[in-house]
């Protein structure tokens, strides 16, 4: 039977939190986090990630603009009507008000990662900067994730940041190999947690090949 401690219950009950309260988090809560963070699987074990724990207000409201106005230019296109009530409309206009509020985000943890060129690309065409592993930095994410719904915190896995990434990556001093993965958002939340809507995983499951079912 599942409990509120059990895994299984934290992850059917995990739902990406937007609204959060601004009281700030003891600095030990954040070490537990990501002591469970860094025990996720990762490449020979070199765990080749790097956090950032960003709390200065000036650097959270610059990136909480830059964050919205790229939201307004990838989204205003596929903006619901005003008169649609559906959940969906409801969820883009809550990840579309996410910026405005970034400020105000207790912690934003931005979560980098070392740069290396997948096995797919061949040397000659490994121009530029590689992109970060993400194989060995999605799992630690996903701990993040899981401990901060397992501490009574929300949080939310944002990758808006890819269209203002290089100057982000100045602003924080992130050097060259090492690039942003992923910026989690981390507050206390203002709504409740509940359970997960899903498909069933029956749905999305062949035997086999593809489009076979048993």
């Amino acid at each position: 039977m599942e409990t509120k401690n059990d895994l299984f219950f934290i992850m059917k009950n995990m739902r990406p939190m937007r609204r959060l309260k601004p009281d700030p988090i003891k600095p030990e809560v954040i070490t537990e986090i990501l002591d469970a963070a860094i025990c996720a699987p990762n490449a020979l074990n070199t765990q080749p990630y790097k956090f950032i724990v960003l709390e200065d207000s000036e650097e959270k409201a610059w990136f909480g603009k830059s964050y919205d106005e790229a939201m307004i230019l990838r989204f205003t296109p596929i903006l619901p009507d005003e008169s649609d009530n559906s959940k969906n409309a409801r969820n883009i206009r809550t990840a579309m008000k996410f910026g405005k509020t970034m400020k105000d985000v207790p912690i934003l943890l931005i979560v980098c990662g070392k740069r290396d060129w997948p096995f797919s690309v061949e040397k000659k065409d490994r121009v530029g900067l590689a992109p970060p592993s993400p194989g060995s930095v999605y799992p630690c994410v996903q701990n993040i994730l899981l401990a901060c719904r397992a501490k009574g915190l929300g949080a939310s896995l944002t990758t808006m940041h890819q269209v203002f990434e290089d100057e982000l990556c100045r602003r924080l001093k992130v050097p060259e190999e090492y690039g942003v993965v992923a910026v989690i958002p981390i507050g206390y939340p203002k709504g409740n947690f509940g359970t997960v809507s899903r498909v069933p995983s029956s749905e999305l499951t062949f035997s086999n090949r593809w489009g076979e079912t048993k």
